[in-house]
């Protein structure tokens, strides 16, 4: 994926879809409101993080050591399953607008915006 996480690299429509898509999650996760769609999308902005950095691999594509931590412990899958679980146990509810969130006619017909 080297490759193509150097094209992606620089390129302004990557720059604003990846800072919205942080601004929409932290947005969403301060407020505790539509958790389920920003677990999800984190999740994913997770994964490609993940990838991006590669920790599996032991040297970079010059040769040199890549200083790879844990996979299993890398941060970025500790945030994702960090995600899932504020989402799955509805915190938003208890510490945010979460209550009112669900409340809204377009929430109560579609529960995957929860």
């Amino acid at each position: 994926m080297e490759s193509t996480f150097h094209v992606w690299a620089g390129a302004a429509w990557a720059y604003w879809l990846f800072m919205l898509g942080l601004l929409g999650v932290g947005l969403a996760l301060t407020a505790g409101v539509a958790l389920r769609p920003a677990a999800l999308a984190g999740t994913l902005m997770m994964a490609l993080m993940w990838v991006a950095e590669w920790p599996p691999a032991q040297h970079l594509s010059d040769g040199s050591a890549s200083m790879s931590t844990n996979p299993f412990a890398d941060y970025h899958l500790v945030y994702a399953v960090m995600l899932i679980a504020l989402a799955a146990v509805s915190a938003g509810d208890m510490f945010g607008l979460g209550r009112l969130w669900a409340r809204l006619p377009v929430v109560r017909d579609h529960g995957w915006l929860r």
